[in-house]
C-alpha cells in the first residue's frame, strides 16, 4: 500500500467541498459511539482532520493518510492526536474502533484488499469498522442519474453495490452487524425548489440524522454504510 499521495492535495479538498467539518461527520461520530465498543479509534483517510478531531471527545484518537498535504492539515485540526502516512506506524491489536468514510471507493481491489488485512491487523478482536461509500444501485443514484454525485469524482474507481460490497467485505474476514445507508441528502432531485425538494426526500435521513442511529434500509439514500466486526 502506498505511502505517498500528491493526488489528495488541497485543490482536491476545495473542489469536493469536504476540507471543512460537516454534520454528516456528527452523524458518524454518533454511529461509532453507540455501535462500537470503545476506543482507541482510527480515522483511515482522515482527510483533513475533523473527524479525528470529533472522535478524540470519545477518547484516544489517531488518523492514518496516504496525503502528506492531508495528514499535516490533520495534524492541525485535531492537535495531540498522531496522524499518520505510514500503517507500520499503526500497533497490531492497537485500536478498538475504526473509521473509513469514503475510502474503499478510490481503491482498486488489489489495494484494497491489503487495506482490509491492515484492519484485521490493527482492531483488537471484536473490534469494530464504520464503513461509507457510494452506492451506485442506491435510490439515490436513480433518481439523481448521470448527474450522481458519485460520478463527480474522478478517483473514484472502484464504486460497487451495497450488496457487491458486502460479498467483498465478508470474504476478507468481517462481519457485517449492521448496515444501511445515509438516505437521500443530496437534493435536489428534481426541478423542483430544493426546500421543497427535501421536505418531499430528506425527511428520513434527518429522522437517522437526529437520531444517532443507523436504520434506513440499504439501497434506500446515497451511500452503503457497513458496521463491521473483526472476529
Amino acid at each position: 500500500m502506498s505511502s505517498e499521495s500528491t493526488e489528495y492535495d488541497e485543490q482536491y479538498y476545495l473542489a469536493n467541498g469536504q476540507a471543512d467539518d460537516r454534520p454528516a461527520l456528527r452523524w458518524y461520530t454518533r454511529l461509532v459511539q453507540r455501535y462500537a465498543d470503545g476506543g482507541p479509534y482510527l480515522d483511515f483517510g482522515c482527510g483533513t482532520g475533523h473527524l479525528v478531531r470529533r472522535l478524540s471527545a470519545l477518547g484516544t484518537a489517531a488518523g492514518f493518510e496516504i496525503s502528506e498535504y492531508s495528514a499535516t492539515t490533520a495534524r492541525a485540526t485535531a492537535p495531540g492526536c498522531l496522524v499518520t502516512t505510514d500503517v507500520r506506524e499503526l500497533g497490531d491489536g492497537e485500536f478498538g474502533a475504526l473509521t473509513a468514510i469514503h475510502v474503499l471507493e478510490h481503491l482498486d481491489d488489489g489495494t484494497a484488499d491489503e487495506v482490509l488485512a491492515t484492519w484485521r491487523r490493527i482492531l483488537r478482536p471484536g473490534g469494530h469498522a464504520l464503513v461509507v461509500m457510494p452506492d451506485p444501485a442506491g435510490r439515490g443514484r436513480r433518481l439523481a442519474g448521470d448527474g450522481w454525485m458519485g460520478f463527480e469524482d474522478p478517483t473514484h474507481i472502484n464504486l460497487k453495490t451495497h450488496d457487491e460490497w458486502r460479498a467483498f467485505l465478508t470474504a476478507r474476514g468481517f462481519v457485517v452487524e449492521r448496515e444501511g445507508t445515509d438516505g437521500l441528502w443530496d437534493v435536489p432531485y428534481s426541478r423542483l425548489p430544493k426546500l421543497v425538494d427535501a421536505a418531499l426526500r430528506a425527511g428520513p435521513c434527518l429522522a437517522q440524522f437526529l437520531s444517532g442511529r443507523l436504520f434506513l434500509r440499504p439501497g434506500t439514500g446515497e451511500s452503503s454504510v457497513f458496521v463491521l466486526r473483526r472476529p
